[in-house]
């Protein structure tokens, strides 16, 4: 994916021109990226051809839509037939009056086994730490989890700073650059972050495959970067709230009074004996109280686990709420106890749903008395995507042209759901992911629901997609609707993902899709985004990608693409998954 800059051809027009090393031309597709309203022209040179393009190119070419349901950007589709491999010659002409934009994009793809993949090195994305990426190439048919060895030239990350700067870092295989060991063919870099905001880099890497081709990769990242920091103090305090459970203030410095934070920590304590054990990982939302955090821990699992004192908290992390970007961390903490009440060590043989999830808030106890299977949408709809026809006592949520992070959208069908006893999810796309975030961090009325299934997606990113990524390095030439979302990037996702526990995976049921696989055409749901999805895929969403680990999966099924206006239906108008969400479906 290269940017396009025209300039001035001394002909009243405006033109660009470029080569690109193509490894293998299987498959080969150009996508082109111009400015809305404008006309630009493509012409290709295969290799070794003179400039008219002797050898006569079996092309096709037509109209598609890059993106997020919503948010996407209109492209000039290109696909090649045929061609040998080699360094082919791009040129992009335009006749349009000085003034207006010039840049655009060109992505080149084809089905070369050899793949890139890249990622954040840390998550600790905050002001005055060092964020790195980390890149590799890989070999597609033996799997991305051993890189390619010696094949790497040159790799090169371009960081765009939330000030617009932008500035270029040579990646270095030398183990000091948060690549890993020295010559293991793993490239890293790294920056000192020291202003607050969106950041968006390129990795550019040029290689030579093991037959002597040479290729060139890129690969697209956005994240922000946070300029809160958390000082979390060694020592903390628990205290007796009821008979089951503990209030544990824990020292913290840096944190605004009154916010609110991701909090967690494993309790430790002795063995019978003697030896140090784990009790459990506990945590979630908790507000910032003047130079302290509270988080509470029932005392049963000391007795389900039969672990005795000294206690003590281990690896305790603070994360924003929107991002899930640490804040703070600390391996150790010591914790000072109330005397334990010797009848509360009793075996406790069954973990209770208090023990998991909290006591129910007191305005929360009543039984649901009636209640609706809640249809939700994805990021940046325009539209309920569900046809209602094909459900009952239902309600339809409505947040439509949004960009929204899993926690805002949570909260959202959280009140919207406030005027209903209880309900459950029927969800598509983001919907699915800010689903689960409102059951594991909040009360609402999915609490109170009866039925099957409490939450049923098809087509969430719960891994992230890598559209987001592009999207964003769009955006800052052609400008956005709906805008980056960070929960929906591969890194991103993993981060959020890494708070969802396992009780409230197993409250979901999840589908996925993909485009019908036929032997004789160019299979696809969407032209545009198929050069950078791995199938298979529903033009927006890998089926990898749609995985949950810990959930239910109800399998995948072809011929059906992520929304209306693909090559195959949407994966919201299938009648028979509809009424089987239908039926099935908590109210």
């Amino acid at each position: 994916m290269l940017p396009i800059h025209l300039s001035p051809n001394g002909q009243g027009g405006w033109a660009w021109q470029g080569s690109i090393p193509v490894d293998s031309t299987e498959g080969l597709t150009v996508l082109l990226f111009a400015p809305q309203g404008q006309h630009w022209e493509m012409h290709l040179q295969a290799p070794g051809k003179d400039a008219q393009g002797a050898e006569s190119l079996s092309m096709t070419t037509s109209q598609a839509a890059f993106g997020l349901e919503g948010e996407t950007f209109p492209a000039e589709v290109y696909r090649v037939e045929g061609g040998t491999p080699g360094l082919w010659h791009f040129q992009v002409q335009a006749t349009q009056p000085a003034g207006k934009s010039t840049d655009g994009y060109l992505l080149v793809s084809s089905d070369s086994p050899y793949r890139l993949y890249a990622h954040l090195s840390t998550y600790d994305l905050r002001i005055g730490e060092r964020i790195g990426l980390v890149a590799y190439l890989y070999d597609q048919s033996t799997g991305r989890a051993k890189a390619l060895s010696q094949i790497i030239q040159s790799a090169v990350a371009k960081v765009q700073f939330p000030d617009g700067r932008e500035h270029s870092f040579l990646m270095f295989d030398d183990g000091h650059h948060a690549d890993g060991a020295a010559g293991d063919s793993v490239y890293g870099m790294w920056f000192t972050a020291q202003t607050p905001g969106e950041y968006t880099a390129q990795i550019r890497v040029k290689a030579t495959t093991p037959s002597g081709k040479a290729l060139l990769r890129t690969s697209e990242h956005f994240f922000p970067v946070l300029n809160t920091s958390a000082r979390i103090g060694k020592g903390a305090v628990a205290e007796t709230l009821n008979a089951n459970r503990w209030a544990i203030s824990l020292p913290v410095e840096g944190l605004s009074p009154g916010s609110t934070v991701q909090a967690y920590a494993e309790m430790w304590g002795r063995g019978a004996k003697g030896q140090p054990a784990p009790v459990g990982w506990f945590g979630g939302l908790t507000t910032v109280e003047g130079q302290a955090v509270r988080l509470t821990f029932d005392i049963r699992w000391l007795a389900y686990s039969q672990v005795g004192g000294p206690f003590e908290l281990r690896n305790v992390r603070l994360q924003d709420v929107d991002t899930a970007i640490p804040l703070g961390e600390q391996t150790r903490v010591e914790l000072k106890t109330p005397v334990l009440d010797t009848r509360m060590l009793e075996r406790v043989q069954t973990v209770s749903e208090e023990m998991l999830m909290g006591p129910r808030p007191l305005h929360m106890q009543t039984q649901a008395t009636t209640g609706k299977l809640m249809l939700v949408h994805g990021y940046c709809a325009g539209s309920n995507p569900w046809p209602t026809s094909d459900f009952s006592n239902y309600a339809v949520f409505q947040d439509y042209h949004q960009n929204r992070t899993h926690d805002q959208f949570a909260r959202l069908i959280r009140d919207f759901g406030a005027q209903y006893s209880s309900f459950g999810i029927v969800a598509h796309s983001q919907g699915g992911a800010a689903s689960l975030h409102l059951y594991t961090y909040y009360w609402s009325g999915l609490d109170y629901s009866s039925g099957s299934r409490l939450i049923q997606s098809v087509g969430t990113p719960y891994q992230g997609t890598a559209l987001a990524g592009n999207l964003a390095l769009l955006g800052e030439i052609f400008g956005v609707g709906c805008g980056s979302n960070w929960d929906l990037t591969y890194d991103g996702a993993a981060l959020w993902l890494s708070g969802i526990p396992s009780w409230a995976r197993g409250r979901l049921h999840y589908w996925t899709t993909s485009d019908e696989d036929v032997w004789w055409r160019w299979d696809y749901c969407n032209m545009a985004t198929d050069p950078i999805l791995d199938d298979p895929e529903d033009g927006v969403v890998e089926k990898w990608a749609a995985q949950l680990s810990g959930a239910s999966n109800h399998g995948h099924k072809t011929g059906w693409c992520h929304t209306g206006g693909m090559r195959d239906p949407a994966q919201t108008s299938d009648h028979n998954r509809n009424a089987e969400m239908n039926t099935y479906g908590n109210r």
